[in-house]
């Protein structure tokens, strides 16, 4: 289930039930259709202290400077990484080489899908896209919004050809077999 954030009329209704009220956040709760932890976290995170309470345009305030501040995109990622990550595509370093090389010398853990939505933000406007391969950005760029599971157009093993079964080819065999003929042929 999907969380539905408080509307303007329901945080009014808050205000009134809670302050003029002053009934439990149990009550509030039933009284407004929603989850008590809910109304206990709207009212944690939105009342501010400098005030006597809770109101509602404070909270309409305080969630909009969230939200705001919650669409700074790369902001937990310090400048020395970014700096780091720049350098090491100017070297032509795969997204996927650098966040693991990175992560294994110590310099800053950063994963390889914010190294491409960097690069496709044009972050800072000095990463260089032309030094990937822009094949590889194109192969990336979906991949990194819309990952799905599963391999797509998978033909399942009891479609397998009957000429896999007599092991022929390289590539039908089992890996014991594989052994077992190597360790004959020495």
């Amino acid at each position: 289930m999907s969380f539905v954030h408080l509307t303007t009329t329901e945080r009014s209704e808050l205000y009134k039930l809670r302050v003029i009220e002053q009934l439990s956040v149990s009550e509030i709760g039933r009284r407004l259709k929603r989850n008590k932890s809910t109304i206990s976290r709207e009212l944690s995170r939105n009342t501010d202290e400098r005030q006597i309470g809770y109101l509602p345009d404070t909270a309409v305030a305080l969630m909009k400077a969230r939200r705001k501040q919650a669409k700074v995109r790369f902001q937990s990622i310090s400048a020395e990484t970014i700096a780091e990550v720049k350098q090491r595509l100017e070297q032509h370093h795969s997204p996927e080489q650098l966040a693991g090389r990175m992560e294994r010398e110590g310099l800053g853990k950063i994963s390889y899908e914010t190294i491409y939505l960097m690069i496709y933000a044009n972050h800072r406007a000095d990463v260089n896209i032309s030094t990937i391969s822009e094949a590889e950005v194109k192969s990336n760029e979906g991949a990194v919004r819309y990952q799905k599971r599963g391999i797509p157009n998978r033909v399942g093993i009891e479609n397998r050809p009957k000429i896999a079964d007599l092991k022929t080819e390289i590539g039908h065999w089992e890996s014991d077999t594989v052994l077992r003929k190597s360790t004959q042929v020495s």
